[in-house]
């Protein structure tokens, strides 16, 4: 069984959603790191940057023990373990980008927002927004199917409350949430209560 460990970030509910979505059995560790719990020697072990999520698969490539940490690494990593969520082959390479966007651009940009009052974080978050926005217009997901590339973004881009910076004013990307949103698996980790 897949042993998951994780807290209600957005980060961990990434991960939640993933493990939730690929449907094989995990069991849900939750890592209190309002406590410290991610600063233990027993989860350093599992992860040596002491950071939420982390996955541990008993039964990995080879037989092998596996851990990965990073959200996003977890994400690969159970879609290429149940060969979903990745697109079809000639779509795969649209799957890669469209997660390198997020990953490499979203992810940073809109957690900023909350965090920094700040111009640059504003003028970015706009800016992804509005390539978001256009690229789905007349398209229900990132891809051709519902992928890991809009699994990667969903919780960032959801959190997303700010003066200056409106979903609203991006109609495409409010529908493509709400279409992740009404997922089963994406209900059942969004609403799990940690704490």
């Amino acid at each position: 069984m897949l042993e998951l460990y994780a807290w209600g970030t957005t980060n961990g509910r990434r991960a939640l959603i993933m493990a939730e979505e690929a449907g094989l059995p995990f069991h849900l560790h939750p890592i209190d790191i309002h406590n410290g719990e991610q600063k233990t020697p027993e989860y350093e072990a599992i992860n040596p940057y002491r950071k939420i999520p982390a996955l541990v698969d008993p039964d990995g490539a080879g037989g092998r023990r596996q851990t990965i940490f990073e959200s996003v690494a977890i994400c690969f990593y159970l879609g290429e373990k149940t060969g979903k969520f990745l697109g079809s082959p000639a779509d795969h390479p649209n799957v890669l980008k469209w997660s390198m966007f997020h990953a490499t651009n979203v992810l940073f940009t809109m957690a900023q927002l909350g965090r920094v009052d700040s111009p640059v974080f504003e003028k970015g978050s706009h800016q992804q927004l509005d390539a978001m926005n256009r690229h789905l217009k007349g398209r229900e997901w990132f891809c051709e199917n519902y992928s890991i590339a809009d699994i990667i973004p969903f919780t960032r881009v959801n959190g997303v409350k700010h003066e200056r910076v409106k979903l609203s004013d991006y109609p495409n990307v409010v529908k493509w949430l709400e279409r992740v949103a009404a997922r089963p698996a994406v209900q059942k980790a969004m609403q799990q209560k940690f704490g």
